[in-house]
């Protein structure tokens, strides 16, 4: 008689998958209160300039000090980034509190214009995607939220997500994100997923 095959659990148990979680405002101001008081000058500024620019994390990190700052060494109120994926230009926006933030910060580490912008500490090269990641879930942790539900694709989504919830203009989001095509923004924010929830919960049966 053949040996009964042993019982395997599934490879996504105990993980999370699928698309991450954006933060909601709630959760962004928490974050932000917590950074500020413990005084993380680079994490506040990378939090905020990730929010506000909603770039992907490989022409995030690569930002150097020249990129978000006039001749005059003021941080701009936008900026124009190539980016790496598709090589197309695409113009961001720092609003104010990342402005701050990142004045903050250059004027603690004492960058120069060639230098990148958000560097691990002693070392001129920028932080790693790795290491930008498990920041991602310690900011997900001050929340108290489940780290696993949340990567650096949060921080991108956090801003359109709300856009497109308080708009419901999918083509201002693909202009924001830097997409190519609608279609990829409504797979990216889960546009359908969300609508059909929204109609799943309005029936009544």
């Amino acid at each position: 008689m053949p040996k009964a095959k042993p019982i395997q659990s599934p490879w996504n148990k105990g993980k999370a998958v699928g698309q991450k979680a954006p933060f909601t405002p709630e959760q962004v101001y928490i974050i932000r209160q917590l950074l500020h008081a413990e005084g993380h000058l680079r994490d506040l500024a990378l939090f905020n300039t990730a929010i506000d620019t909603l770039l992907r994390a490989s022409d995030l990190l690569t930002l150097k000090v020249e990129d978000v700052t006039d001749h005059h060494g003021s941080v701009v109120d936008e900026c124009t980034v190539r980016q790496h994926k598709t090589q197309a230009t695409h113009t961001v926006l720092l609003l104010e509190h990342s402005r701050r933030a990142l004045e903050s910060w250059l004027t603690a580490s004492r960058k120069q214009p060639w230098d990148y912008l958000f560097t691990a500490q002693g070392k001129p090269t920028p932080i790693s995607r790795v290491h930008y990641s498990k920041l991602v879930k310690k900011w997900a942790s001050y929340a108290r939220l489940d780290p696993r539900k949340y990567s650096t694709h949060s921080l991108r989504r956090t801003k359109s997500s709300v856009v497109y919830e308080r708009t419901g203009n999918l083509e201002v989001c693909r202009q924001i994100l830097g997409h190519h095509s609608i279609a990829n923004t409504a797979l990216y924010l889960g546009v359908d997923k969300r609508q059909a929830l929204h109609v799943a919960k309005a029936i009544l049966i």
